[in-house]
């Protein structure tokens, strides 16, 4: 685990965010919930914590590593046809293929099950502290280096949102998924060649430890703007569109900017508070169809409150609460808040690529 968690404070449990501030606290709460209660935990340690001390401040983290998720779901969403057991095949197929190009590289990485598909923990050749500004460069070139191997590889089960992002949770190695009443277990190269099902019945009983491959830390080129060109048109410019270009998917009915989606629509989770401000004041802008200025739009403040009220509602977050959703969207409506520049979201490092809704917008 010490490859994993050596930074801290970090977040446990992706419901209530409860930050822990050094390992014995970390071991405290796997010893006391193991078996118990889904094991999560952010990805990165941080260098501060917000004001009040209850979250911490995902613009500084510290990156030392990544970790890519791979999941049998996203085998079913491009093999519709098939059987859980195929789709849980082509899911450990994409997991062989990158670990062995890990290890053709001498990358230093680990792989575990995690029940419904499995994590690869990469390390970096660097420990990456840094401002915003330049964390978000970091973020966004290391997002593009995962579109590649998804692109040359055909990786159809990684999801490709969930690396090189400071907010988001992995589940703990050898800790038991309810879900999947399975155990979370350390994986060879020998396990993935056997195949999903020998590992799947190795995950009734739990096993301990990491396997860990290669020497070298992975390289990363930081890519940033150009200055002779207009914000993030001349960071976008710098990539082939393949390997930036991101699509967007509906949320009933509405089409949902790809980095809101990703941050903060996930049913039942717990996303930090700007993504949801964001969210907000994307939704109650498409409501008055973007009218410019927004008091001139023919959608009353109360239709605008009411519907976003509902869309929000309909997402389950874990701590939902309708008196205080209420009284945060009649302030965002009462006060025409615009939805947040691509300059903006980016800054926040929550950017996945161009996206059909990109603004075009220089940095802020």
């Amino acid at each position: 685990m010490s490859h994993l968690f050596a930074d801290f404070p970090r977040e446990v449990n992706m419901r209530t965010r409860k930050v822990v501030r050094n390992m014995a606290e970390l071991q405290r709460y796997i010893d006391s919930m193991n078996g118990r209660d889904n094991l999560t935990t952010t990805v990165y340690g941080f260098r501060h914590l917000k004001t009040k001390g209850n979250r911490c401040e995902y613009s500084t983290a510290i990156v030392p590593h990544f970790v890519i998720d791979l999941d049998k779901g996203r085998a079913e969403e491009v093999l519709p046809e098939g059987t859980e057991d195929e789709w849980g095949e082509r899911c450990t197929r994409d997991t062989l293929t990158l670990t062995e190009h890990l290890k053709k590289e001498d990358i230093r990485h680990a792989t575990w099950y995690s029940g419904g598909g499995f994590h690869i923990w990469v390390m970096l050749s660097e420990i990456h502290t840094l401002p915003p500004d330049e964390l978000a460069n970091l973020l966004f070139s290391g997002r593009v280096i995962i579109n590649k191997w998804i692109k040359n590889m055909d990786l159809v089960t990684i999801d490709p949102v969930v690396s090189f992002r400071p907010d988001r949770h992995i589940r703990i190695p050898n800790s038991y998924n309810f879900k999947r009443k399975k155990w979370s277990i350390p994986v060879s190269t020998k396990d993935l060649q056997d195949g999903w099902t020998t590992i799947s019945d190795k995950a009734e009983t739990q096993s301990g430890g990491m396997r860990a491959y290669g020497k070298n830390g992975l390289e990363i080129e930081i890519v940033s703007h150009d200055p002779n060109m207009t914000g993030l048109t001349g960071l976008f410019q710098k990539f082939d569109a393949a390997e930036i270009g991101v699509s967007a998917r509906n949320l009933n009915g509405v089409p949902i900017l790809p980095c809101l989606d990703a941050a903060c629509c996930t049913k039942g989770s717990n996303p930090p508070h700007k993504p949801r401000s964001y969210l907000m004041m994307y939704l109650m802008d498409y409501k008055r169809d973007f009218a410019r200025p927004p008091h001139e739009s023919k959608v009353g403040n109360a239709e605008v409150v009411q519907w976003t009220h509902e869309v929000i509602a309909g997402l389950e977050w874990a701590d939902y609460n309708p008196k205080i959703t209420q009284q945060m969207l009649v302030h965002g409506a009462s006060k025409h808040y615009l939805t947040p520049s691509c300059a903006r979201i980016y800054s926040e490092g929550l950017c996945l690529g161009k996206c059909p809704m990109f603004d075009g917008k220089g940095v802020e």
